[in-house]
């Protein structure tokens, strides 16, 4: 086999991984973004599916057990309410007023929770600009 016909087959070679990456690799687990009110409504025809919901903390619902790793907590979208159980220690502004949670995970119907497997925080007072100084000339 000539030089030029090995370097040919090494760059297809290359080519397809980088395409496989691209079109498995990178899709992932990006899951089906719902509502709270959508994800109760469809109950068990989202069973097994990954999600990727959005909500407000409700407050005074947060339950920590540290020697199970366990947070459950309840997250609501102005309409419904949906507990939530997660095996891991809360993000930073967990407890913030007005912290906007960001769950993916699975939604279990038979218990009507959601199984985080990763919970982020999104707090919109943290990160408003902040309005300049009026200066008195």
């Amino acid at each position: 086999m000539k030089q030029s016909q090995k370097i040919t087959i090494g760059v297809l070679i290359i080519v397809a991984a980088l395409a496989s990456l691209m079109v498995f690799g990178f899709g992932g687990n990006t899951g089906y973004q719902m509502t709270i009110t959508e994800i109760l409504a469809k109950g068990p025809e989202l069973e097994g599916k990954y999600l990727l919901v959005e909500g407000a903390m409700v407050p005074g619902s947060v339950q920590w057990d540290g020697r199970k790793i366990e947070l459950r907590f309840t997250v609501t979208d102005g309409e419904n309410q949906m507990p939530v159980l997660y095996n891991d220690v809360a993000p930073d502004n967990f407890e913030y007023p007005d912290t906007q949670i960001i769950l993916k995970g699975k939604y279990d119907a038979v218990s009507n929770t959601f199984l985080a497997d990763k919970v982020e925080t999104r707090c919109p007072s943290t990160y408003e600009a902040v309005e300049p100084q009026k200066s008195d000339k």
